[in-house]
């Protein structure tokens, strides 16, 4: 039998080819859903789903901000004490969760998502934020996305929120309602307007479709940028009787 075994130089070849079967068996090769280069998944954060160069590019946020409404702090490492704006006027949910600074490849990411229509990147930043640590914190009896209005779901195609809270809500065993929420009336968009007027461009913007009285509930959008969208849907749903609203985003903007 010992002459049919490979010969002694052949050896080192033979078993890294082993060894790169074997880890292929067990965790299998992905692409990554930035830039799709194959590389092997890690067990945790965005290198489950992102190249070691992309994932390096994702750091989540864990210091240096708002606990309240996620404002970002320039000393991004001390720890996270309430805001001014906070402590003056609590928004109107119990939790606020968010995966990292709106910048750089996050950016981008949540970019291609809204605008480019790539809208798979909904699974992995979906998925991100599921595993965020926050979220064990969380007791909610289910996940809502902000809605579009109607026009401007048409011209999109798809809700980036609804697709954001699928990934999320499976991971989280919790069901999903994609039209909890709607919109009374069609608003200008958010980006065009200053901090001073977003909140009286969506007043009344939201209507609750469905009884929520006792239930907490899970909002989820993709970016928070001043809060006034995510204001509004919050207090439309405890207007309705929620017992409690939490908040969840990808990213939030620097202001």
């Amino acid at each position: 039998m010992l002459e049919h075994l490979p010969p002694l130089v052949a050896l080192p070849v033979f078993g890294a080819k082993i060894i790169r079967r074997l880890r292929r068996m067990a965790w299998g090769e992905r692409r990554c859903y930035n830039c799709t280069q194959v590389f092997y998944p890690e067990n945790e954060g965005p290198g489950r789903y992102f190249c070691p160069d992309c994932a390096s590019s994702l750091p989540r946020r864990e210091r240096g901000f708002c606990p309240l409404c996620g404002e970002l702090y320039p000393w991004k490492h001390l720890p996270s004490t309430p805001c001014a704006r906070c402590l003056r006027d609590p928004p109107p949910w119990q939790g606020l969760i968010f995966y990292g600074a709106h910048e750089d490849l996050l950016r981008k990411l949540l970019l291609d998502l809204k605008f480019r229509k790539q809208v798979h990147l909904a699974v992995a930043l979906g998925k991100l934020l599921a595993a965020h640590p926050g979220m064990t914190e969380v007791s909610a009896d289910l996940v809502a996305p902000l809605p579009l209005h109607p026009r401007r779901l048409r011209q999109r195609g798809y809700n980036q929120a609804l697709e954001l809270a699928r990934p999320l809500a499976a991971d989280l065993n919790l069901p999903l309602l994609p039209d909890l929420l709607a919109r009374s009336r069609e608003t200008t968009p958010q980006t065009r307007l200053a901090r001073s007027v977003r909140e009286k461009n969506l007043k009344d913007a939201f209507v609750c479709t469905q009884d929520v009285r006792g239930l907490h509930i899970l909002l989820v959008d993709d970016t928070l940028t001043t809060g006034a969208t995510m204001r509004e849907a919050a207090q439309t749903l405890l207007f309705a009787e929620a017992a409690g609203v939490s908040a969840a985003t990808v990213s939030r903007t620097p202001l």
